[in-house]
């Protein structure tokens, strides 16, 4: 076993064969008849990263503790050897109105040289039947994410702040929710993260004085953590869609044109740890728009100047951790429309930097 699995398998559960699981798990259930399974999609996890498997086990924990799912905890290492499978099998349980004990089941897959047709076939064979899917694909996407799998999943979560390749990475996104056999959901926790900022900023032009100086708009800046450049662009990719900008190409760097003919500078700044997006700035003639987030604050800070009219308000923060932005989601349910019309500018933007 590659050393990088050296940590206590015991945490993923009872270690079952794999053409067992199913009869195991009924097994699991009729042993303790004080708990209720429950489950309202499936949801799985996929990692080709063994250094997040433990992590990604205390994230299920999290998630189901507030969605009840059949559970699915995939590590693939698609190395080129022969293909091999581990399985394990847990209950997730919580207490529900004090009295009765709530569970979701969840199924853990070790995959040694994984493919995708194993993939697949792991996935498929263990499906809570006629549940819908969703998908939490972690880091790249790779040769394993193609269409026979894609096709199948109700709804796909994403963080395009782990892509290497980001350019190549979106690209094939488009190309995966474009195709006629797909009709999945998707959901960038890039593009979650700024959730709270898009909100913030609308409530500044409510105002109709602001709005009035819409559109004289001259300058973005946007503050963000290192690591999340991605989140960056996304947050202006949606401004600049909204007000109808166009990119510049005759610019080295990012600039916009406006439906009025004139041009708008992004400028990205990369701040200090802690919440991803820090600060959004737009900037014109007597006009300036500010929501500012401390890294360590839950509020976020607005400000609107116009002239000398003034308003300030303390706005509530969405929360950052992957657990609460996964379940944030789940938990509702919603188009992906607004994220894909973003996709194509943000890939323009993506060739400037």
């Amino acid at each position: 076993m590659p050393a990088t699995l050296d940590i206590d398998l015991s945490i993923l559960g009872q270690e079952v064969p794999l053409g067992r699981v199913d009869r195991e798990l009924k097994k699991l259930w009729d042993s303790d008849e004080a708990k209720t399974r429950s489950s309202l999609m499936n949801f799985a996890i996929y990692s080709e990263n063994a250094a997040d498997l433990e992590r990604n086990n205390k994230l299920l924990e999290e998630i189901t503790s507030e969605v009840a799912c059949r559970a699915m905890l995939i590590l693939c290492q698609p190395d080129g050897a022969e293909p091999k499978a581990r399985a394990w099998i847990n209950a997730l349980c919580r207490p529900y109105q004090g009295k009765q004990i709530v569970c979701s089941e969840q199924l853990s897959f070790y995959l040694e040289g994984g493919n995708a047709a194993q993939v697949q076939n792991i996935v498929f064979a263990h499906l809570d039947s006629d549940l819908p899917l969703a998908v939490w694909w972690q880091g790249d996407l790779t040769s394993n994410f193609e269409e026979r799998f894609y096709s199948e999943i109700d709804r796909l979560f994403i963080d395009s702040a782990q892509w290497h390749n980001p350019t190549a990475e979106f690209e094939m996104l488009e190309n995966a929710y474009s195709s006629d056999t797909s009709n999945f959901e998707v959901h960038d926790l890039s593009w979650t993260r700024s959730h709270f900022l898009r909100a913030a900023l609308a409530g500044c032009f409510q105002d109709a004085v602001a709005l009035k100086k819409l559109p004289l708009v001259e300058q973005i800046e946007i503050t963000h953590a290192p690591g999340q450049r991605v989140a960056a662009l996304l947050l202006a990719a949606w401004i600049a869609v909204r007000l109808g900008y166009d990119m510049d190409d005759t610019a080295k760097e990012i600039r916009f044109t406006k439906p009025n003919g004139g041009t708008v500078n992004l400028a990205l700044h990369e701040g200090v740890p802690g919440c991803s997006l820090q600060q959004l700035v737009l900037t014109g003639p007597e006009l300036r728009a500010e929501v500012r987030r401390d890294p360590a604050s839950v509020f976020v800070r607005v400000c609107a100047s116009c002239g000398d009219h003034e308003n300030t308000e303390m706005l509530p923060a969405d929360a950052e951790s992957e657990a609460e932005l996964i379940t944030s989601q789940l938990s509702r349910a919603h188009g992906t429309s607004l994220y894909i019309e973003m996709v194509p500018m943000l890939r323009e933007m993506l060739a400037k930097v």
